[in-house]
């Protein structure tokens, strides 16, 4: 039997309510990843092709300057755009190998800039979506990134010509739920490059750390409780459905509840589920596993002793919740 999963809508209802008391910091939405660069083209290169490779970055550290994952991935692109890298020119892109790429990938993320020391890890993958990225934008649209969005006018679906029917020719962007699609259309409305006009199509981002936090917080239930086990136990599994899309629609029920537009649920629960709930719980261990902890460095919070959340999350009071993981699963969609 199928086992189905699906949104606990009073849970999400109190959660919902927790997020509508709760803003995110103006200098997040300020920072140099975003308002750091002044030449528009490659700026729009940087947002698209960092997304690209977005997918699995655990192990993506550099130790002596804090960063880690999409921290790095920022720096590393922002550090790119600045020194105006050939990675970053469509046209330099596709005139290079894949070997090529793969070797300025990993130099770019090494910390002594030495591709033998870079965390960068499935080099193969990422340098090959890079390429089928930069080779859609060279012969479908003249080399620009901004053509892509211009093109689609704001809108997410629109008969084919919408911002996600455009990226889904790609492989990098060929996610059916959208994950890295969406979070790139986040990026370039924070950054001011584009407006939804159909924002009832946004589907809100969804990632591993999300889920973590919406499987332990009880928002999301199953047919089958024997599910539990196989998410806290951390067992294989070919693919990560049907949670994510529960967890999707849960998302959508507290983007309502809040107030808050469904693209600024990944500013909450991405930052908790990195720090505040993760290997450590800040409402069990009283402990972050970031320093300085992201959800605090994020959302306008004048207190973090415990966490927010814990009158709402099923979790901090039943440990067989507080076990559980996201769907253990190998793919580059997020």
């Amino acid at each position: 039997m199928e086992v189905k999963a699906f949104p606990d809508a009073e849970r999400c209802r109190r959660i919902g309510e927790i997020l509508g008391r709760l803003r995110i910091r103006k200098n997040f939405y300020e920072r140099p990843f975003l308002k750091g660069i002044d030449d528009t083209e490659l700026k729009y290169s940087m947002l698209f092709n960092a997304v690209a490779i977005c997918h699995q970055t655990r192990n993506l550290a550099c130790i002596p300057q804090n960063l880690y994952g999409w921290d790095y991935l920022e720096d590393g692109f922002l550090s790119l755009a600045k020194t105006r890298s050939w990675l970053l020119f469509p046209d330099e892109v596709v005139a290079h190998s894949q070997t090529e790429i793969a070797e300025a990938l990993l130099s770019a993320f090494s910390c002594t800039g030495s591709r033998s020391d870079s965390t960068l890890d499935r080099i193969e993958e990422r340098s090959r979506l890079y390429i089928g990225l930069n080779h859609f934008v060279k012969y479908s649209y003249g080399g620009l990134f901004s053509g892509i969005v211009k093109n689609s006018g704001g809108y997410l679906r629109n008969n084919s010509k919408g911002f996600y029917e455009i990226l889904a020719s790609t492989e990098a962007f060929s996610d059916p739920q959208l994950k890295k699609a969406s979070f790139l259309f986040k990026l370039l409305m924070d950054a001011g490059l584009t407006d939804a006009r159909d924002p009832e199509n946004y589907i809100p981002v969804m990632d591993y750390h999300m889920q973590r936090v919406l499987l332990r917080m009880g928002c999301i239930e199953f047919s089958d409780s024997s599910m539990l086990f196989k998410l806290s136990g951390k067992i294989q599994a070919s693919s990560d459905e049907p949670v994510r899309s529960a967890c999707i629609a849960a998302l959508k029920l507290m983007s309502t509840v809040s107030g808050h537009g469904p693209w600024v649920m990944n500013d909450f629960f991405w930052p908790l589920g990195r720090s505040c709930c993760n290997e450590t719980t800040l409402c069990k261990d009283r402990l972050c596993s970031k320093s300085p902890c992201t959800f605090f460095t994020v959302s306008d919070t004048e207190d973090h002793t415990n966490c927010i959340f814990e009158p709402a999350c099923k979790g901090a009071g039943d440990e067989r919740y507080r076990r559980l993981w996201e769907p253990a699963v190998e793919t580059h969609y997020y």
